[in-house]
């Protein structure tokens, strides 16, 4: 009788359970995870994503592609669910079908192939130097020159969700599915890209068509940005769970408490704590008190090398002198790289301009670093320097410049002190000018009606205004692979691969040109340093047209030397790719572009955590938990 009876009660409890679980489920709506996943991004933009290689990481949590890169540099399909590649050779036709798999961004549309055509033709219209990627597609290279129309890429809507590429010549088709996973190929809304030109810095202004959306964008709020899960992301909402595609609910970010200290709590049990970091601050690298915790750190390369620009076409003094290579090889020579790799910590000194994780050849593993020589001492070499600027007659004392550097990367900003030590060692008069975010004022209505000023929550991001106008005299960026393949590394430094567009060409009396039937002439824009070789926009021909990929990589190899011994651009360190990883956090994946991938992690104990934390909040009978406070 008594095991009767304790086998009854036993069930109750059972079922006591079952129904506490049940009322809990209806609320839970999966973890709240505070990180400090990057540095602050202002746009995010997937085109404004290529000279941070933080912004990266935001982008492509609230973008899909239509492939992406993993992490070896292989294109998987993401949007894309079947694509099929035909070639006529006597018809001269050569088509890739794309099939998409049926989404909905997030206010509930659905992504279409209009939107990824729409997403080919913004690098044209943009003249972004991604566009290089393109030049195979039908029409493309003459629309890039301003001889044909957007509106004729031979890239097709077939139906909403059929998208056919067609090309000048037989691809490689799993060479251009590399180009595929470009980030800048993301497919956007023209009916929202195309009405607000800050549509990309505020979260009511933007949809998403990836795993996260943005809820909040407010960097003067504690936990002020917010990442949440995309509830339409390649779900059913009628029949498929909430974490069915995307486990977390919210990814919290605090940008108004500084990050050392956000690390002091990094895992623990305290209100506020972190689970990850995806950026160590720089006080803390090589600080004795963190060096037990950072000795967990995940360390990768990175698809980007900090490099800088010189402005051929700035007056330096009244003379352009960096348009005079001797001058640009003494300022590369003057940088102690293995100085600035060793402050930064998670660098390595660059010996070239491309980065570790780039493909030697298309479909291979092997980078291409892992073939190319040192071009670049790691260490100064001043006397050699010095005799360079001699030789351009250039008295180094004569002349005042500045290196543009964002001021919300402090790699950046510690980076450009060094250099600008090492080249004010050359008799130059150097500054670094830290070009600050500001909050754009907007005009709205009173309740009277009538007009006042506020702040609006979107920033000019006046370092990017600089770079992308040629307004700087150096600047300093993380140049971010828009594609796996080297080709798209060095091949918008060739006038006719800058992505730069055009401009009307100017006969020697200053006036328009026009050709013999009346039209008028256009010239390409350089590479927005100005650099222009006429070596060099041979060579990347070459390689254009090149069909034997031994042959290609090869050229691309001799391409890289040419640069570095033009040094239109300087290459300081290439980047890498940093983690930390409470261990109550699990499944972090990881891609190409990014260093982290939040799709599928876990985060142990969350009720706990969110009670703690007053992301939700307990009934007055203490025994479920309700919405979710926020």
């Amino acid at each position: 009788m008594m095991k009767r009876v304790l086998a009854l009660i036993l069930c109750l409890c059972s079922v006591l359970l079952c129904f506490t679980a049940c009322a809990k489920d209806e609320d839970d709506k999966g973890a709240y995870i505070r990180m400090y996943l990057t540095e602050p991004v202002y746009d995010l933009d997937p085109l404004s994503a290529f000279d941070n290689e933080a912004a990266l990481q935001i982008v492509s949590m609230i973008f899909e592609g239509l492939f992406y890169a993993d992490e070896n540099g292989k294109p998987q399909k993401a949007l894309v669910d079947e694509y099929e590649y035909t070639e006529d050779a006597e018809r001269g036709e050569y088509v890739l079908k794309l099939i998409l798999r049926e989404t909905k961004w997030s206010d509930g549309v659905n992504v279409t192939s209009t939107d990824a055509q729409y997403a080919f033709r913004r690098l044209f219209d943009a003249a972004h130097p991604a566009s290089v990627l393109l030049y195979d597609i039908k029409n493309a290279r003459n629309i890039a020159e301003g001889n044909d129309s957007v509106d004729h890429l031979g890239v097709t809507v077939v139906d909403n969700t059929t998208l056919e590429i067609s090309f000048e010549r037989s691809i490689d088709v799993d060479q251009f599915l590399l180009t595929l996973c470009s980030p800048a190929l993301y497919p956007l809304r023209d009916d929202i890209v195309e009405t607000n030109v800050n549509w990309a810095k505020k979260n009511n202004t933007m949809v998403a068509s990836g795993p996260f959306i943005v809820r909040s964008m407010n960097f003067k709020d504690k936990d002020g940005f917010v990442l949440e899960r995309n509830s339409y992301y390649y779900r059913n909402r009628t029949k498929d769970d909430l974490d069915k595609y995307v486990t977390p609910f919210r990814i919290i970010l605090d940008y108004t408490t500084d990050p050392t200290e956000q690390l002091r709590l990094f895992g623990g049990e305290a209100a506020g704590t972190p689970y990850y970091f995806g950026h160590i601050p720089l006080a803390a690298r090589t600080s004795g008190d963190f060096a037990e915790l950072l000795s967990d750190v995940d360390v990768s390369d990175a698809p980007s090398t900090h490099t800088y620009y010189l402005n051929q076409n700035a007056l330096i003094g009244g003379e352009a002198i960096f348009a005079k290579a001797e001058v640009r090889q003494a300022l590369s020579l003057a940088i102690d790289r293995d100085a600035i790799a060793n402050a930064l910590v998670y660098a390595t000194a660059a010996d070239g301009l491309v980065p570790h994780t780039m493909l030697d050849r298309p479909g291979r593993k092997t980078e291409f670093r892992e073939k190319a020589e040192a071009y670049i001492a790691t260490s100064p070499n001043l006397s050699e320097a010095k005799a360079l600027l001699s030789k351009a007659g250039v008295n180094a004392s004569f002349y005042s410049f500045a290196i543009t550097v964002a001021s919300y990367d402090e790699d950046h900003l510690a980076t450009a002190e060094l250099v600008k030590a090492a080249w004010s060692a050359l008799g130059f008069n150097v500054t670094v000018k830290a070009l600050k975010p500001v909050e754009i004022i907007e005009t709205v209505k009173d309740d009277a009606g009538k007009d006042k000023t506020q702040p609006s929550g979107m920033y000019r991001n006046l370092y990017q205004e600089a770079l992308y106008s040629g307004d700087f005299e150096v600047i300093a960026l993380d140049l971010v692979a828009t594609s796996p393949d080297s080709f798209s590394y060095l091949a918008p430094f060739a006038t006719a691969f800058s992505g730069n567009g055009y401009s009307p060409a100017i006969d020697e009396n200053g006036a328009p040109s026009y050709d013999e039937k009346g039209r008028l002439v256009y010239t390409l824009n350089p590479h927005i340093t100005g650099y222009q070789s006429d070596s060099y926009n041979a060579k990347i021909e070459e390689v254009y047209a090149a069909d034997d990929l031994k042959v290609r990589t090869a050229l691309l190899h001799e391409a890289e030397a040419m640069l570095m011994q033009d040094m239109p651009a300087i290459p300081i360190v290439y980047n890498k790719n940093v983690s930390l990883c409470a261990s109550q956090l699990s499944r972090v994946g990881s891609s190409f572009f990014c260093n982290a991938v939040f799709n599928r992690t876990k985060l142990s104990g969350y009720w706990k955590i969110a009670l703690r934390d007053e992301f939700v909040k307990e009934d007055d009978d203490n025994a479920t938990l309700t919405t979710p406070i926020g």
